[in-house]
């Protein structure tokens, strides 16, 4: 294979966090995640969206904290010590999302991500942007667009 080749190889390649809720492997854009901090007590935001736990102040950043569980239409839990808060940067604004466990930071090949299958009705199916199968484990990649829209429908 000719260096051309290898480069063209190399550029398709994209890294994700992947994390799990409810026994299901996730993954999110790792250029998007800024940390991963242990869970702490949010305070509630009165008639907040039931997904939403609450806010958390981190270096002076007030930032929401959502369930993923709860957003992603699984049953509550008590979290247990392998919880954690993943902090994302989206556009300006950054959001924490509980998840039950970070795994590990995986490469996909663009050529290994595959459109989410539209079989779900709802919601569920547009949170899930792609499906990826590595080493017989199927990750499936959020949509965060979908996922971290707090309701601005008006």
């Amino acid at each position: 294979m000719d260096e051309q080749n290898i480069t063209g190889l190399e550029d398709d390649i994209e890294e994700y966090l992947v994390f799990t809720v409810d026994k299901i492997d996730f993954g999110i854009d790792i250029g998007l995640v800024q940390e991963i901090i242990e869970i702490q007590p949010a305070s509630p935001i009165p008639n907040g969206l039931d997904f939403c736990s609450g806010i958390i102040n981190i270096r002076g950043m007030i930032v929401p904290v959502l369930d993923m569980r709860r957003k992603l239409g699984f049953q509550p839990v008590e979290y247990d010590d392998r919880a954690c808060i993943i902090v994302i940067l989206l556009e300006a604004e950054l959001v924490g999302a509980i998840v039950d466990s970070v795994q590990d930071v995986i490469h996909i090949s663009a050529r290994d991500l595959l459109d989410s299958p539209a079989i779900s009705g709802g919601e569920q199916a547009y949170y899930t942007s792609k499906i990826a199968s590595i080493d017989g484990k199927i990750r499936q990649i959020l949509n965060v667009n979908a996922v971290f829209d707090i309701g601005n429908d008006d």
